[in-house]
């Protein structure tokens, strides 16, 4: 019984690939290849190459659901940027979160209790994090670590 016979089994397999520029790769290699999740595979290429944005890709994901072509629950995110963007956005906020680590003052009585407790007692940055009440980047600018 061939693939074409009506009935006939086959195969489903998954594929796991974790780096984006990979993902983006067999995308565009299988699509002349699959049926069923080909709508899937244009939305993802779409949104890896910036063509559009989060919004617009749940959008046509929960259009999928709701015509049936796909299963899952009607998702619902504000998600209003491109991949770039949101790479971008996230940097921003990484970089903001830094310099507000450098802007917590520390007394100097404090950040040698902090050294002390690292260089004899052995603690970690996250058990002297909880024990100080500082974040774990404020931590390791007392202790000069990067």
């Amino acid at each position: 019984m061939g693939c074409d016979d009506k009935g006939a089994w086959q195969a489903a397999y998954r594929l796991d690939i974790t780096e984006v520029q990979s993902v983006l790769r067999a995308a565009k290699a299988m699509l002349p290849y699959v049926v069923k999740k080909k709508e899937d595979l244009l939305i993802a290429v779409d949104y890896i190459e910036g063509r559009i944005n989060g919004n617009e890709a749940l959008s046509m994901f929960n259009d999928e659901v709701r015509i049936g072509r796909r299963k899952g629950k009607i998702r619902d995110s504000n998600i209003p940027y491109t991949r770039q963007e949101g790479l971008r956005a996230a940097q921003l906020e990484n970089a903001r979160n830094a310099r507000a680590a450098y802007a917590v003052v520390v007394s100097d009585a404090i950040q040698e209790e902090i050294r002390a407790d690292h260089g004899r007692r052995k603690l970690s940055f996250v058990k002297l994090s909880k024990k100080y009440g500082y974040s774990a980047s404020v931590i390791r600018r007392i202790l000069r670590v990067r």
